[in-house]
């Protein structure tokens, strides 16, 4: 016998999936909320307990966010101490790697999350805690590569927020060419690791 809150997730993992299946193949835009509950099978009042749209969206983003973190935790990958000359750029570059290509694969489902996220009503929760986590990594990577402790962390948030600015610059693309705003992400990269 399952009690009501297991019973309440469940039902908010199958709308999630749904959503997200829908989403994948309407798009965002096409995709209704009576939709979502018809394909769930549930009320429209259950899809919004779970959510708008929006925040469907966000959320569905923030799981993949966090499922690609964990995963590069879990992996455990060494990294040379210090980084070889030539490679600080691309080991730093690397942090980011997986993280780009998420939000690459689906160029229509990024632009509809960044648009949210830009409007102020939905927040990712995911960008706070990844944020510290990715900051400390790059600084280590700096630190190990000679920076001073301060100039690190000084050069690992300009960084993360350069990172920021290309996803939402390639989402903001609505499907064109996402290289220019990794270009400059790598320029940026280079000219804050320059010594």
């Amino acid at each position: 016998m399952t009690s009501r809150r297991e019973q309440r997730e469940a039902t908010r993992e199958r709308v999630l999936g749904v959503a997200e299946r829908l989403f994948a193949t309407r798009g965002f835009e096409s995709t209704t909320v009576r939709e979502i509950a018809a394909a769930a099978g549930v009320s429209v009042g259950t899809v919004m307990a779970v959510g708008d749209k929006a925040a469907i969206l966000v959320e569905l983003f923030d799981r993949r966010i966090s499922a690609l973190h964990r995963a590069r935790e879990e992996s455990g990958e060494p990294r040379p101490t210090p980084p070889s000359p030539g490679r600080l750029v691309e080991e730093i570059l690397a942090l980011f790697g997986p993280f780009v290509d998420l939000f690459t694969s689906d160029l229509e489902l990024a632009r509809h999350y960044a648009a949210t996220l830009v409007t102020g009503r939905h927040r990712a929760g995911v960008f706070d805690e990844l944020a510290a986590v990715l900051r400390q990594e790059i600084g280590d990577v700096l630190v190990r590569a000679g920076f001073a402790p301060e100039a690190a962390a000084r050069g690992a948030s300009a960084i993360h927020l350069a990172y920021l600015g290309t996803l939402f610059v390639g989402a903001g693309t609505g499907g064109a060419d996402v290289s220019g705003p990794m270009e400059d992400f790598v320029r940026v990269v280079e000219f804050i690791t320059e010594r």
